[in-house]
């Protein structure tokens, strides 16, 4: 199948989530083909598809399809993110006026940070983040704080034995590195120390949901030469303050 082939496919595949979605009922082969205008054979060879990826359920009695349970998962999932948008947003702005340096929320996605929202310093050099972009776990302190709350098979099932050096700070010895994870856990944040790019030093702390797990995470990033002890120890009680704040809307019952 060639590129617009796939597309064309795609597009129809996401016209029958749409069109049960809109009915909000189950329906038939018949129903779904009239309605979109699709032969019974294309179909079929879709709906399996929707099927098998949980998009899509068939009733073994009725044979007709409704929306699959994937989709209320997916929905979940969107709905927290958005609400994590929501409950951080005025307390990352609180967080970027007191301290005047950039705001992130991240989480963790396997070995990655994924940078969910963000608050820029109007400083002139200042660290500039896309919402939506990854860095890796280890050498940045919003994963550090994240990793530190991850049980030791889950670590070592994602974190390989010999990490990648991006600068002379970025620890590249996995035992080390857990090291540093117990301490991260001792004192309730993580510290980057130029650890992922030259000149930019971060702090973070976790956040933590009903279950009690680390689900996201808070930092506040500055160039090396702004962040001295003073900085450095006022950000600490900051972003913790404000670490504890989300996780208490999110559910997290100390």
């Amino acid at each position: 199948m060639n590129i617009l082939g796939k597309v064309l496919s795609v597009d129809k595949a996401l016209l029958i989530i749409r069109l049960l979605a809109e009915k909000g009922r189950e329906m038939k082969l018949t129903e779904i083909s009239d309605e979109l205008d699709i032969n019974k054979s294309t179909l079929h060879g879709l709906i399996s598809t929707l099927k098998y990826h949980g998009f899509v359920d068939q009733d073994g009695k009725t044979q007709k399809y409704r929306l699959g349970l994937y989709l209320i998962q997916l929905g979940d999932i969107a709905s927290k993110s958005l609400n994590i948008i929501q409950i951080t947003t005025p307390i990352i702005e609180n967080v970027c006026n007191k301290l005047q340096e950039t705001v992130h929320i991240g989480s963790l996605d396997n070995s990655e940070v994924v940078y969910v929202n963000k608050k820029e310093s109007k400083q002139s050099m200042r660290i500039y983040t896309n919402i939506g972009a990854r860095n890796p776990a280890y050498c940045t302190g919003l994963g550090k704080a994240m990793l530190a709350y991850l049980d030791d098979d889950t670590i070592n099932k994602i974190i390989p034995e010999k990490l990648e050096k991006l600068t002379p700070n970025t620890i590249t010895d996995k035992q080390e590195l857990i090291k540093v994870l117990k301490t991260v856990k001792e004192n309730g944040y993580a510290f980057d120390n130029e650890e992922i790019a030259i000149g930019l030093t971060c702090l973070a702390a976790p956040i933590f949901d009903y279950t009690g797990k680390a689900i996201y995470g808070i930092s506040v990033s500055g160039p090396t030469v702004r962040m001295d002890e003073d900085k450095i120890q006022e950000s600490i009680k900051i972003i913790k303050e404000a670490a504890e704040e989300i996780s208490l809307k999110i559910g997290y019952i100390d």
